[in-house]
């Protein structure tokens, strides 16, 4: 009885640490610009964590927003994210798509789908896309 007691211990501390273990280091770049670009709303810093297409988009969204005052911190919606689907398709490649939900009735859900890839040794975000999602019935 021991013997097995002691062998589902061992599996349920395999399994505990499994769940904690960290997320790769593609997935921490994602997960930084979700919460630079959405939730803080902060194209610059969302930037610096790009490349390609990606950085060109965001390039275009910074002149735009040249010279128009940033609304009131209290003014901002509360913008919360789940990654609900993840590949990688190389070991220099991974794409992650979340679920972005701002909790305010006039803004819609999205799915946001970010591609990465690995290049000089560091993750970059070299596109996104995003999706309206259809509200729940």
């Amino acid at each position: 009885m021991r013997r097995r007691w002691a062998s589902v211990l061992s599996i349920a501390l395999v399994l505990a640490a499994a769940s904690c273990s960290k997320p790769s280091a593609s997935q921490q770049v994602a997960e930084r610009f979700m919460e630079l670009y959405y939730s803080r709303m902060n194209v610059a810093e969302a930037a610096q964590l790009s490349s390609g297409a990606a950085r060109t988009r965001l390039d275009a969204e910074l002149r735009a927003l040249q010279g128009v005052a940033p609304d009131p911190p209290s003014g901002e919606p509360r913008v919360t994210f789940r990654l609900t689907a993840n590949a990688t398709p190389s070991p220099t490649q991974a794409i992650y798509t979340y679920a972005v939900s701002a909790h305010t009735a006039d803004v819609d859900k999205i799915a946001a789908t970010l591609t990465l890839a690995e290049e000089d040794g560091r993750w970059v975000v070299t596109a996104f896309s995003e999706q309206q999602k259809s509200p729940a019935p």
